[in-house]
């Protein structure tokens, strides 16, 4: 079955979706579990979504590896960094140019974090999470949990074996 490529738009650019995989999901959960989980007053919700905004980092992250796959969101990319160095007492100040290793990933949580209106950030993971085939990768867990409590496991002394102990 062909699929037509999922494109996703951030700002000016347009960014190409990787395929859906269970490798994807698996880094999506990881990154999910990151976000704080403290529930917000009703009475007091723009106080506690301020106050909870300084541990959402990961959203970035989370968005980041949606559009990019599992496959490249480890793969190291070279970027250039600007470091700034006193001399003399702070009397002259110097910038270098400095090319590190970072993560696809990483690299691209910051540009949405820094490009994305909150809007558009919930949009995209809203838009992308639909497209994963969430109730196939559940479906499939269910049953290998299902299967995993079925499986005889403790032999009892008398030579039967109870089932899921």
């Amino acid at each position: 079955m062909l699929q037509q490529p999922q494109e996703i738009k951030m700002g000016d650019k347009v960014l190409t979706v990787a395929p859906p995989s269970v490798a994807t999901l698996i880094l999506a959960s990881a990154a999910i579990s990151k976000l704080p989980d403290e529930p917000l007053n009703e009475e007091k919700v723009a106080e506690d979504s301020l106050a909870a905004a300084k541990f959402c980092k990961p959203l970035g992250e989370i968005a980041a590896i949606l559009i990019l796959g599992a496959k490249a969101s480890e793969d190291m990319v070279p970027v250039v960094e600007r470091q700034r160095k006193s001399l003399l007492w702070g009397l002259v100040k110097l910038t270098m140019k400095k090319t590190v290793p970072r993560k696809k990933k990483d690299v691209l949580a910051d540009e949405l974090l820094n490009a994305c209106s909150p809007r558009e950030l919930n949009s995209i993971i809203s838009e992308l999470m639909s497209s994963l085939q969430l109730g196939d990768f559940f479906g499939l867990t269910t049953f290998l949990i299902g299967i995993n409590i079925l499986r005889p496991t403790k032999k009892v002394a008398n030579g039967t074996t109870a089932s899921g102990q």
